[in-house]
């Protein structure tokens, strides 16, 4: 009898990328760990293995070298946890860690039987996509800068050592990967990881909730949901929208999900406090634009069924979670592309659901290689999360990924199967 399969991601975060696909393995009989930084994680069907490092990095490491000293710390801190493990007879047949923060860098050491596959989100570069885009919206020069080129490259470390020691190395989006340069890039595998379509569905019965009494039934709702309140996902654009909105419909309400925080940029965008400033700046009636806060998964799906216009704006750089979630659910969106473009309206369609799946696949887009490593549209019916033809799959010990020293590099079809 064929023993059950056994995964395990590596993420700082829970759940993160890999939290509800963990769950979907496990409800199709695999065994899933999750090991990360995060406290107090728990999800059903999930075993959670917890590190953390002992130490703060160095402030007298060289400036060039703290991004490693930083990984090499989560490294350690994951090797302590996963030896431990592996003490107990633990040993899974797939790893697959998001890079580069380190705490994957050597799982591929510690458990050596199995595949280490790398989720790799982004290269840094100077001036990165982003940051020109950002450049160009303002009118403000990058400064051409020597120190921060490499400071940059300095990052970029981390993901190198997981790419090396990869069997399979995954990323999200074709762009994401197209800033790879093309020794790296030509061993990544664009796949997506993935919407819970199931979850995140449309509900016309919600198109007149009043979300516990935060908005009339007969209200306008404009919602905009982001991990920060920044630049890189367009907050202070939004709010500088806004006046203009709010006068066009005296029932629009705007619902803002998400914390005043910065998640992404440099020390300047950090030090800038952008909810003040947006409120500061803008004369927008509070009874009329409302913070919601961090939402649970519940709540946050409620706001997304409720929303007559959803807004989704960003930067050239790693596509948000809550742009596929409101495209499978349905919302009808407004988005940005493009330097200094106008906010385009487009219907968000929710993705057609596979039978063999239980509803759960990706929304269609066109960043999932086919099964000859062409780049395409994923072929209709083809289940987001399916890894093989019988859970384990051609990604079991016993399948088609090489072993360690073998000069084949696999890549992963749009279905998920090694090829």
């Amino acid at each position: 009898m064929a023993r059950t399969p056994r995964i395990l991601f590596i993420h700082d975060n829970f759940p993160a990328q890999f939290g509800r696909f963990g769950q979907w393995l496990a409800g199709r009989g695999w065994e899933i760990s999750f090991a990360t930084e995060a406290k107090g994680a728990a999800a059903e069907g999930i075993r959670v293995l917890t590190y953390a490092p002992h130490r703060e990095p160095s402030p007298e490491t060289h400036p060039y070298a703290q991004p490693m000293d930083k990984a090499v710390l989560k490294a350690q801190a994951f090797a302590r946890t996963g030896f431990e493990a592996r003490k107990a007879g633990y040993r899974p047949d797939l790893v697959v860690a998001h890079s580069g923060w380190g705490a994957g860098m050597f799982a591929a050491q510690v458990f050596p039987e199995a595949r280490f596959v790398a989720y790799c989100e982004w290269w840094y570069r100077h001036p990165g996509a982003d940051v020109e885009y950002l450049s160009e919206l303002t009118g403000e020069p990058v400064p051409a800068s020597l120190e921060g080129a490499i400071l940059e490259q300095s990052r970029n470390a981390p993901i190198a050592m997981d790419l090396a020691a990869s069997s399979a190395a995954l990323c999200p989006t074709r762009f994401q990967a197209s800033q790879f340069p093309p020794i790296f890039g030509r061993a990544l595998t664009v796949l997506h990881d993935g919407v819970d379509t199931t979850f995140f569905s449309p509900d016309a019965a919600a198109r007149r909730a009043t979300l516990g009494g935060l908005v009339a039934e007969d209200a306008r709702v404009v919602t905009y949901a982001t991990r920060g309140m920044e630049p890189h996902r367009g907050f202070p654009d939004f709010m500088a929208a806004l006046p203009e909105i709010l006068a066009s419909d005296p029932k629009a309400v705007a619902l803002i999900a998400g914390e005043n925080r910065v998640a992404y940029g440099g020390s300047r965008q950090r030090k800038t406090d952008w909810k003040a400033k947006a409120l500061a700046e803008h004369d927008l009636d509070p009874a009329r634009v409302i913070f919601t806060g961090r939402l649970s998964y519940p709540d946050y799906l409620a706001l997304l069924r409720r929303s007559d216009a959803h807004v989704y704006l960003t930067v050239p750089f790693v596509l948000s979670w809550s742009m596929l979630e409101a495209m499978s659910t349905g919302c009808d969106g407004r988005l940005r592309h493009g330097p200094r473009a106008r906010v385009r309206r487009r219907k968000l369609r929710p993705a057609r659901r596979s039978p063999r799946a239980g509803g759960a696949r990706r929304p269609g887009h066109r960043d999932a290689p086919r099964s000859g490593g062409e780049r395409g549209p994923p072929r209709r019916g083809a289940p987001a999360y399916r890894l093989g033809s019988r859970h384990a799959g051609s990604l079991s010990p016993q399948g088609a990924v090489p072993r360690q020293g073998d000069d084949r590099r696999p890549r992963l079809n749009c279905r998920g199967r090694v090829v």
